[in-house]
């Protein structure tokens, strides 16, 4: 399997206002990452897909996405906050499971900032022993999640009927590059398609189709930015057919072929 990158998977603390300036089609689009992702929004309200599941936050609100989940932000303007990777490191002990808290307790709300405030200074700071340093402030942040999740005021529960699109989501994005289609996720998971197209719709507005669509155009753009990589080979990387089938699949999600795509972000 091709990797973008070999480097090292690294602590960072980014605001939200920096973090849009990537661009929109980097957070609205399904993604994932190799690195835990925690969202602690202090201000202004989006939707967020985690799993294919879009729940609605507002101020005060922390979201946590386990390392190879799938994600959609959405982060207007006025969203203020911060967001915190962590490396895939098991002995931080995170939770195995997203998690959208509604943080109402002040105590509690300003933990969590000192937290990400101190990790966000250890890493400007470069001071001898950061490591270390991180990796205590990181274990705060999971003290954190884990009393949050005990005091249970804010958490929102993930409904059964969900369970299927979590399922449907995380066998995607173990599969999203061979080529599969709904039907065979949808055999995979022992329901018709026309069922598995219907629970995705009610839990994030748009049918499993769609879902696919968008996180294999998602990591195409990705690839296209991030790598050389010829076209010919991204389509191959992702399951397509043909060169000329990837082409026409990227023009009909982007209005754009890839090298058009592709020419003025490199300029950028």
């Amino acid at each position: 399997m091709f990797e973008h990158s070999r480097r090292p998977l690294v602590h960072s603390v980014l605001s939200l206002g920096k973090l849009r300036m990537q661009g929109a089609w980097k957070l609205e689009l399904l993604h994932s990452s190799p690195r835990h992702r925690l969202y602690w929004i202090t201000r202004g309200q989006g939707r967020i897909t985690v799993n294919g599941i879009t729940r609605g936050y507002g101020p005060n609100t922390a979201v946590f996405v386990p390392a190879r989940c799938q994600l959609a932000l959405e982060l207007p303007s006025q969203t203020q906050g911060l967001e915190l990777c962590l490396p895939p490191d098991d002995s931080l002990g995170v939770p195995n499971d997203p998690l959208h808290l509604r943080v109402s307790n002040i105590e509690a709300q300003g933990n969590l900032t000192s937290h990400l405030e101190k990790i966000e200074r250890e890493l400007a700071a470069q001071a001898p022993a950061m490591d270390r340093a991180l990796t205590a402030y990181s274990l705060l942040v999971s003290v954190w999640i884990a009393r949050e999740l005990t005091r249970q005021e804010g958490s929102v529960l993930r409904e059964k009927s969900h369970r299927l699109v979590e399922l449907f989501a995380e066998r995607m994005e173990a599969q999203f590059r061979t080529g599969k289609g709904v039907a065979d996720y949808a055999a995979q998971l022992q329901v018709t398609p026309t069922h598995l197209s219907r629970v995705c719709r009610e839990a994030s507005g748009r049918p499993a189709h769609a879902l696919l669509v968008e996180r294999i155009m998602s990591e195409a753009r990705r690839l296209l930015i991030d790598t050389d990589m010829p076209a010919r080979e991204i389509a191959e990387h992702l399951g397509f057919s043909s060169a000329a089938y990837f082409t026409r699949a990227f023009s009909q999600a982007t209005g754009q072929t890839p090298s058009e795509f592709r020419t003025p972000a490199r300029r950028a």
